[in-house]
């Protein structure tokens, strides 16, 4: 009955070594899961503050914040300008002008709107000069 003890006693070493196997495993999977998970919450907290700075641009430039004064101010950003129409008023030269926003830390995300533009229009008009 000795010899019987002896084999069930390395039965159970080998059995410690593949249940400690078995959880090294199941640890290793659940760290790399939490890992993305965690990079997942950063990337959805830029992507929210890029689309509040986002709307910050869209509002400034419609209410009449002139183009050249954007690069300053949001300088991880690309801002691209694109006539759609122009004039639109011919009475007042406003344009619309299309907008592409490109948030530099997120390749691939971008934002586009079409906004009013009258402040390159203030001094375009036939006349603008005249004194008034």
């Amino acid at each position: 009955m000795s010899t019987n003890r002896r084999s069930d006693d390395g039965f159970a070493i080998l059995e410690a070594l593949v249940a400690l196997a078995i959880a090294a495993g199941v640890l290793t999977a659940t760290m790399a899961g939490l890992a993305g998970l965690t990079r997942s919450a950063r990337q959805v907290d830029q992507v929210q503050q890029a689309m509040l700075e986002a709307r910050n641009i869209e509002a400034r430039l419609r209410a009449g914040l002139p183009t050249h004064a954007l690069a300053g101010r949001y300088p991880d950003w690309r801002i691209e300008f694109t006539p759609i129409d122009r004039p639109v008023d011919p009475r007042t030269g406003a344009v619309l002008t299309g907008v592409v926003l490109e948030r530099a830390n997120l390749p691939g995300w971008e934002v586009r709107f079409v906004y009013l533009e009258t402040s390159r229009a203030q001094g375009l008009g036939p006349g603008a000069n005249d004194p008034g």
